[in-house]
């Protein structure tokens, strides 16, 4: 593993802008939106540190095209438009949560056929497509009617035309892009989802309360198009080749230099006859189910403690920097230890803090239980997107990534509908959280029993099927 070099200059920014952060909300009274921004563009400059020369604007692209891609807007925008919408037009809290399901059955059967056109085609046009027509989605609600079919049809189309912005394609480009600094930079990319929930968070409250829940989808579309797309034009490629790059951020030509374009490992095929896949399949399932039936849930959670409105919201920006870390500090270990050890050791996080959450816990221990989600949250993306390359390789990466994000979100999407229920049958949600506990748990033992990794060919040539490995024991 090669050494970290820090940019003094990325350090330096990224102190200025935590001082900023801390400073300003005491002299000048920053605001949360205001004040997440700072922290998380803190951590985000500070993680952009240690990478090379030449990839940074690549990974900055992605960072901010996930904070406002499909994923952001699902985890931490849509539950803090439940109240304003539900209270609108009188929908029951299932009535609502029904669109994350309508949106998770889509995802679901799309996901494995959209990572192959990834895989062939490239993610680029498809990114800078999807941006553009998901920001416009996001204005059309704007014009949201009460009807429930009209709200569930938008949020069916959504996961079609936002594809490109979700991590199943920008995966697949820093995967591309890094080998030896994968973990590293792979953490610091996915950590955009945490930007979102720790500024889109604060930022769509705050547009609900000055403009109303319909301005505040306008104000949403408008910073994909007017931010997010011209970053994308700017700096998102599929290969390092294109801007004269090897492999983390080598120069071509050099001695060290070598193209990581060609893709090598695993046919589609062959991965469906390993059992080590399925067995992560499950793994990662359950834990989706676990962590989307808080996370998703957790602003109605903390409004049936009868915490206000406001401060309900700022668990969601929580949950963001937290995931920020996580995926951070989950990617530099990933690089230089076991993957799937490191996974099960994170687990141990929300263990603990969705424990404080079904024990009943507000205010501050509400908070930690909060952070130590998100901290699992974050790191747990990033060791799908990090186990695909180094157990599977990368010559069907997208649609084997496709595959277990459809299953992430098949359990991540349904679990807040059955959180939902069951506080609707019993109006408490202690016992759904209890379980939720016991999942972390189970899926922690599941991913570190996955073994080693296999002995994949050099990256350096393609792997015709004649060449490839055969499966160890362990795969089968």
């Amino acid at each position: 593993m090669k050494e970290l070099h820090f940019d003094r200059r990325f350090v330096a920014l990224s102190a200025v802008l935590l001082l900023l952060a801390v400073g300003g909300s005491v002299a000048l009274g920053f605001g949360a939106m205001i004040r997440n921004a700072l922290i998380a563009l803190a951590i985000a400059t500070f993680v952009l540190a240690p990478l090379p020369r030449g990839t940074r604007g690549l990974v900055f692209a992605v960072m901010i095209g996930l904070a406002t891609g499909i994923a952001s807007v699902n985890l931490f925008a849509v539950q803090i438009f439940q109240a304003p919408v539900t209270s609108e037009f009188g929908w029951s809290q299932t009535q609502y949560t029904v669109v994350i399901l309508v949106g998770t059955v889509i995802t679901v059967v799309s996901s494995p056929l959209i990572g192959w056109v990834f895989d062939k085609h490239g993610v680029r046009p498809f990114a800078i497509g999807s941006t553009f027509l998901f920001g416009l989605a996001l204005v059309s609600l704007y014009w949201l009617t009460p009807s429930l079919l009209h709200f569930y049809g938008v949020f069916a189309l959504i996961p079609l035309i936002g594809a490109g912005t979700s991590s199943v394609a920008y995966a697949r480009v820093v995967a591309r892009w890094f080998d030896a600094r994968r973990g590293q930079a792979l953490g610091a990319a996915l950590a955009g989802i945490g930007i979102g929930g720790a500024v889109l968070s604060a930022l769509t409250q705050g547009l609900i309360q000055n403009v109303g829940w319909r301005g505040a989808y306008l104000g949403l579309g408008l910073l994909l198009l007017l931010v997010t797309l011209p970053l994308l034009l700017a700096f998102l490629h599929d290969s390092p080749e294109e801007v004269g790059l090897g492999v983390d951020g080598e120069v071509i030509g050099t001695t060290h230099a070598r193209v990581v374009s060609t893709p090598y490992g695993y046919s589609m095929a062959e991965v469906f006859r390993l059992g080590r896949f399925w067995a992560m399949v499950a793994a990662f399932m359950l834990l989706a189910i676990a962590i989307g039936g808080v996370m998703l849930q957790l602003v109605p959670i903390m409004l049936a403690r009868g915490v206000s409105a406001s401060q309900a919201a700022a668990f969601p920006a929580v949950l963001g920097l937290a995931l920020i870390i996580g995926r951070a500090f989950a990617g530099f270990l990933m690089d230089r230890y076991f993957a799937p050890y490191v996974a099960a050791i994170i687990l141990l996080f929300p263990v603990v803090g969705v424990a404080l959450l079904a024990s009943g816990a507000v205010g501050s221990s509400a908070f930690v239980g909060a952070a130590f989600l998100g901290l699992a949250a974050g790191a747990e993306l990033d060791v799908i997107a990090y186990l695909v390359a180094r157990y599977f390789g990368t010559v069907s990466y997208a649609r084997i990534y496709g595959f277990l994000y459809a299953a992430w979100t098949l359990g991540s999407g349904t679990a807040p509908v059955v959180t939902s229920r069951v506080f609707d049958a019993t109006g408490s949600h202690t016992v759904i959280l209890w379980v939720y506990v016991g999942l972390f748990a189970l899926s922690a033992i599941m991913i570190a029993r996955l073994g080693p990794y296999p002995l994949l060919l050099s990256q350096m040539r393609p792997a015709p099927l004649a060449e490839r490995r055969d499966p160890d024991p362990a795969d089968v």
